[in-house]
């Protein structure tokens, strides 16, 4: 079969026409196989599911038709949810536990920013609008989020800068108040072997001109979630655009602010949605930023620690 597929034990009980706890009981029992995602919910072993059904008689074929859900550790809603507890109570310890872990998984910071800290934001900005966040929890959430990804990164970079790896640039323009977007990519570069410069956010495009002429970046990452002059960003963003084909640099742009109109007005490189889209731009660019670093350890089975 190749790589094992793994069911949810909702899936593997409508196929078998059992109920929930059924499956459950059987998995506790050992006879068949399974793991648990982070949220603590079991994941069926699809090989095992079938051969189990077999040896008990029952119907297979409804197994086999099952979509499979994705391979390996994921994250879900009961871990999103625990996630957000932690927040709003400011228990800033288990917050940074809960991304130690998801960034020890064979997630990475990839998984962590957009299975993880994307929803979460998404359902404080949401809870926000309903009253049920204050704006001092979201401050506090934000800030808390902010200081476990800086952490991270300090484990990655502890050993300095070294000229051999390629260099990122990365920045939120002027106006924009938001921190995460830059520190994201700010890990997930680092966690592909780049050295990354994360000018912050608030920052004129001017000012990133000039950084982009005096470091010479392989890659600017400039993300942009609020825009509050659109012909003044549009102006300032050809002026820095200059300055980054200058010295070669390959400009990704993220953030909602920048819609589609927007972003016709501008020449860039690649636009990401998502922090996986900034990850696989940076490894087509410099394919061999892993090889310089090093072979990263992967835990042989990162579910262990999560069972």
């Amino acid at each position: 079969m190749g790589a094992e597929t793994f069911l949810k034990t909702q899936q593997v009980a409508d196929a078998l026409g059992v109920s929930v706890s059924t499956v459950k009981r059987w998995v506790d029992a050992g006879a068949i196989q399974a793991t648990r995602t982070m949220g603590k919910h079991r994941l069926v072993a699809l090989s095992s599911a079938i051969q189990f059904a077999r040896q008990e008689k029952y119907p297979v074929d409804s197994l086999l038709a099952i979509h499979p859900s994705p391979t390996g550790p994921f994250i879900d809603e009961i871990l999103i949810d625990r996630f957000l507890g932690a927040l709003k109570q400011g228990r800033s310890r288990e917050v940074s536990e809960i991304v130690a872990q998801v960034c020890e998984t064979k997630l990475g910071a990839v998984g962590l920013a957009d299975q993880l800290i994307r929803p979460a934001m998404e359902k404080i900005g949401h809870g926000w609008m309903l009253g049920s966040w204050d704006i001092y929890e979201e401050h506090q959430a934000s800030l808390m989020v902010a200081g476990a990804i800086i952490d991270r990164i300090r484990r990655l970079t502890s050993s300095g800068y070294d000229s051999k790896h390629p260099l990122a640039i990365g920045a939120s323009p002027a106006g924009d108040p938001y921190l995460l977007p830059g520190l994201l990519g700010e890990l997930v570069l680092s966690e592909q072997g780049w050295n990354v410069k994360n000018l912050s956010n608030n920052l004129p495009l001017r000012s990133l001109a000039r950084a982009t002429r005096q470091y010479h970046p392989r890659i600017v990452f400039l993300s942009a979630s609020l825009i509050a002059d659109r012909e003044a960003f549009v102006r300032d963003y050809a002026y820095f655009y200059e300055a980054a084909s200058q010295v070669g640099a390959a400009i990704i742009l993220g953030g909602r602010g920048l819609d589609l109109e927007l972003r016709a007005n501008l020449v860039y490189a690649s636009f990401g949605e998502r922090m996986a889209h900034l990850a696989e731009f940076a490894r087509r660019l410099q394919p061999d930023a892993e090889a310089i670093l090093g072979a990263q350890t992967i835990p042989n089975d990162p579910m262990n620690s999560l069972s």
